[in-house]
């Protein structure tokens, strides 16, 4: 699941966990109504449970039916286990760094944006057991109470030495004399919380200000589109030369996120956000339009004051169009079409600062859509009347008050940007701003506390579908109100009063078609109100309070400024270019720790000659000026002395003239750069080499840099000793001085023969080594060195070959690269730009051979779990539909009728990604998959078939590479996918 989805997840399913705590069951009579045979009993909830952990619908049937049984204290910490909360989704995210979250960037956007934090929305079940002050959390751990949580101390700035703070008048309780004496840091006295309620104007956001761009941007004068300067500079911004661009963007993200998406988070689970705004907006895109906009329209944007798509936002589309008359005709007829199909929809028209305007919207927002022509050849589309004001007083320059509106067009930050990423590129298709306004609202006290309000409210709702869902599949029937769904046990409680009640005074009510909840303040379960028109103007201490926590550690990050982020897309048959950068790099240990271990001018990163059989690199333009910069420093203040530790060798190569040996080698004979390479063949077992090396570079990225220590001299033969387990790998290092390369190798044989020859083994856990010298076949020498623990031996290989030193774990390696010196294949001289920097990881998919069938079988494996995960929702639905007995269909009709009820449910579209047809078992109770069967009984084909997106992505793809460069004042990356 995507990390901010999986957030939502564990709110929900939280909330479901403590809400029946909380609810104080009414008594009166009970709806005597008998159950249907499909009505579930809580064993047997129980035991689907237990295929279908991740169900949060079965995990509220679980619950309710264990409250009615008085057996909630007995089966709530069962289905505890199976909730992570919201600080456990956010380490998980940390933990699981790999290399292309690292060089794409992504992890830094996802960081600046912290889109996930303030979104747990668990209510308190009771004081909760402390020990020691500290809250013990689901796993029966220790956690900070999260309204009083610890303050870590500020992370070090580069260059800075870390001091603790003291104040000689701080009374300590006894708590903390303890700690002292214990050699703990004691936690500071917890601050008093507010009382009362909290304007949210008086709340302050993160104190961090802007760039200098003026200075920055230095006069200079790039290009700016005209949609540009019809947005407001606190919204975010994406535009593309033409409309069929911005869908060729979309399904291009369709068909790879859907291949990532399964095969990350074992997800199949489509939410269709695309489509769902499309019929929102009253927009056709199908291929029959495609040759109407590509003549009418010029250039398309979007734009939005919030990114929370998936729950409901506001989404404007500006449209710059060549023949105003013909498109005008055409988008009109698409409006006029949506409301002749939904005669419920209600149409408007207004006016707003001289534009007049169209407004068409259905009672529960499944279409909601403000359409304009505010200038000659302009239209303006949006699903938000509040955000179409917004975007019109940008048009206009000034508000209804007149007062001066800032467009993001005018603004020296974007200006800037532009100068990086200039318009008209031939590499930009698409161009995505997330101005440094945009991010500071986003961090903004408005923002994150009218969201947290509304995932309240949304959790609310969503368990309204359950409960009416759990009394469909016991009355066969739908519930006719909320009272109903309280009286007969389907509900904890009546909605809309104490715990279950909106935090803005929202009401609630069943939806239209009794499968959802809505709200008379947010909307639909699934097509919540935008924040933008129902921004929060008042708050409780308590969320006052937590909102000042958020802002404290988001402090803590140390950064001088705001993070704008732009992307530039460029989208072909051929390739899919996706470019980011982020300003300035934000000051977390992983890229902090990064940036003092990789720097200086970037350089080619993949220049040395590849063999045919390599399928995976990494490469590392390491920082070595500033190291030795270091040295010097060090020097200076110890005269004669040279960091002998930190050139130390085993085997002899280590003290005095050695290390002198090992620094001269460093410094002079090798160039700035180490790469890892994976040769093509079949793994003995399974292993994720991204993965691997992005948790080791994270691990090892903080102050020392990479590996720990100031060099790392050891962390790639560690890595390389890890991962030749599984297949042939080598590292390579380019030379700068043949000379000084090949006098170490030889300095270093009588140090290594020396260690052959009088090391051995005296204990269970010590090492024989082994020396010697060979040629390879081409006449390079080569050496080879072998640690034996009998009967295992580890042998590494290594020869300068050219203009490179090689070490790999199997001969045949060096001897491939050597054919390649000798038929005149030389290090690049012309380099490439996509491929320059000091972070590369690069999949090359054409070299796949040995390794392709047990790449295929993992991803087929890991889509059926995506699609049995779609089972339990699929088998609730089919349960419910059948509940009516004679009236309920039947064959295929039930089929089609429950992946169709499922997907009403959960917003979402529920296929298998094999293309497998869903199928209800004859007593109603299962659904199974026609190539995965189910979660009791799986099936697994040997690979993804033709249909799967597993299949369609992995058959076009030929190579995969991310780069990330360390600017002066930021992170540039660039993430190219290649297809036939």
């Amino acid at each position: 699941m995507h990390p901010r989805l999986k957030a939502v997840a564990c709110c929900l399913a939280s909330t479901l966990i403590l809400l029946p705590a909380l609810v104080t069951p009414r008594t009166g009579a009970q709806n005597r109504e008998a159950f249907t045979r499909q009505a579930w009993t809580l064993d047997e909830a129980v035991a689907a449970l237990s295929l279908q952990p991740r169900d949060a619908y079965l995990q509220y049937v679980v619950l309710q039916l264990a409250r009615r049984a008085g057996r909630f204290d007995e089966v709530e910490p069962h289905v505890r286990r199976l909730v992570a909360t919201d600080a456990d989704a956010r380490a998980e995210r940390r933990r699981g760094v790999d290399l292309f979250s690292l060089f794409t960037g992504a992890l830094a956007v996802q960081e600046s944006l912290q889109l996930d934090a303030m979104r747990s929305v668990t209510p308190t079940r009771a004081p909760p057991a402390t020990v020691n002050g500290n809250v013990r959390n689901m796993n029966g751990n220790l956690s900070a109470p999260p309204a009083r949580r610890r303050r870590q101390q500020p992370r070090q700035r580069r260059g800075q030495t870390r001091t603790r703070p003291t104040n000689s008048n701080v009374d300590f309780t006894d708590e903390q004399i303890v700690a002292l004496m214990e050699g703990r840091e004691p936690a500071p006295p917890a601050r008093p919380r507010t009382q009362g309620t909290v304007q949210v104007s008086a709340l302050k956001g993160p104190d961090i200000k802007s760039h200098p761009w003026e200075k920055m941007l230095a006069g200079r004068r790039p290009e700016v589109s005209a949609l540009a300067r019809a947005v407001p500079e606190d919204f975010y911004f994406a535009e593309f030369r033409a409309l069929t661009k911005l869908l060729d963007a979309f399904e291009a993200g369709d068909l790879w996120g859907s291949h990532l998406y399964n095969q990350a988070f074992r997800d199949t689970a489509t939410l269709d956000v695309g489509e769902r705004l499309k019929r929102q907006l009253a927009v056709e895109t199908d291929p029959r339009t495609r040759p109407f906009y590509d003549l009418v329209v010029e250039e398309v944007a979007v734009a939005g004051s919030d990114p929370f798509v998936r729950e409901g936002s506001d989404v404007t589309l500006l449209f710059r169009v060549k023949q105003p008359l013909f498109f005008r005709e055409r988008m009109d007829s698409f409006i006029d079409a949506a409301a002749k199909a939904r005669p419920d929809a209600r149409r408007e028209t207004g006016q707003y600062l001289g534009v007049e305007y169209v407004q068409l919207q259905t009672p529960e927002r499944d279409v909601s859509v403000v359409s304009a022509y505010p200038e000659e050849g302009l239209h303006v589309r949006s699903n938000s009347l509040a955000a179409f004001r917004r975007v019109v007083e940008a048009i206009k320059g000034k508000d209804a008050n007149g007062r001066a509106v800032r467009r993001l067009g005018d603004i020296s930050e974007f200006a800037y940007i532009r100068t990086l990423m200039p318009r008209g590129d031939a590499r930009e298709d698409g161009f995505v701003y997330l101005s440094d306004p945009f991010v500071r609202r986003l961090m903004g006290p408005v923002v994150k506390l009218t969201e947290r309000r509304r995932m309240v409210c949304y959790n609310h709702l969503r368990m309204i579908g359950h409960a009416a869902l759990l009394f469909r599949t016991e009355r066969g029937r739908a519930p006719e109100n909320l009272e109903e769904l309280r009286a007969s046990g389907a509900a904890p409680g009546l909605f809309g009063e104490g715990a279950l009640s909106c935090p803005d005074g929202g009401r609630y009510a069943l939806s239209a078609d009794a499968t959802a909840g809505t709200c008379s303040h947010h909307g639909h379960a699934l097509r919540m109100t935008p924040n933008i028109e129902a921004p929060v103007a008042q708050v409780s201490g308590e969320e006052a309070d937590e909102y000042g926590d958020f802002v404290n550690e988001y402090n803590q990050y140390w950064r001088t400024f705001f993070d704008p982020i732009a992307f530039r897309l460029k989208v072909t048959p051929e390739e899919l270019r996706v470019e980011t950068i982020v300003l300035p790099l934000i000051d977390n240990t992983i890229y902090t720790g990064l940036a003092n271990a990789l720097g200086g001018a970037p350089e080619p990163l993949d220049a040395l000659p590849v063999p045919r059989r390599n399928i995976f690199s990494t490469g590392l333009r390491l920082n070595k000026e500033r190291l030795f910069k270091e040295l010097r420093a060090e020097q200076g203040r110890r005269p004669g002395a040279v960091r002998e530790d930190l050139f130390d060798l085993p085997f002899g190569l280590s003290g005095g003239a050695a290390s002198e040996k090992t620094y001269g080698l460093l410094s002079k004979g090798l160039g700035n750069q180490w790469a890892f390479h994976v040769y093509d063949s079949s793994p003995p077992f399974e292993l994720n080499m991204p993965s691997l090396l992005g948790m080791l570079a994270s691990s090892g990225a903080g102050r020392g840099g990479m590996g720990g220590g100031e060099f790392g001299s050891f962390v790639p033969f560690v890595t390389l000793a890890l991962l030749s387990l599984n297949s042939p790998v080598y590292l390579s290092f380019p030379v700068a001085d043949e000379k000084v390369v090949d006098d170490y190798l030889n300095w270093s044989d009588a140090a290594l023969s020396h260690a052959a020859r009088n090391e051995r083994r005296g204990r269970w856990f010590d090492f024989e080594y082994d020396f010697y010298k060979f040629k390879l076949s081409t006449g390079e020498p080569a050496r080879a060195f072998g640690l034996r623990f009998d009967p295992a031996r580890l042998s590494f290989y290594w020869a300068r070959i050219g203009r490179g030193v090689y070490v790999a774990t199997k001969p045949f390696i060096l001897e491939d690269l050597a054919a390649l010196h000798a038929q005149g294949q030389t290090p690049t001289t012309t380099p490439n730009e996509d491929l320059t920097g000091h972070g590369l990881a690069r999949v090359r998919a054409g070299s796949w051979n040995e390794v392709l069938p047990g790449y295929n079988r993992a991803w087929a494996e890991n889509e059926r779990e995506a699609c049995l995960n779609n089972l339990g929702p699929l088998s609730s639905a089919a349960r419910a539909l059948t509940a009516s007995g004679a009236g309920a269909p039947s064959g295929e009709a039930l089929d089609r009728a429950t992946v169709e009820l499922a997907g009403r449910l959960a917003g979402a579209r529920f296929a298998c990604p094999e293309g497998g047809a869903y199928h209800v078992s004859p007593d109603g109770r299962q659904v199974s998959c026609g190539v995965h069967g189910t979660a009791a009984d799986p099936r697994q084909p040997a690979a993804p078939s033709e249909q799967s997106a597993a299949g369609r992505t992995m058959r076009r793809l030929t190579d995969l590479t991310a780069t990330l460069t360390f600017m002066d004042d930021g992170l540039h990356a660039v993430l190219v996918v290649k297809r036939k």
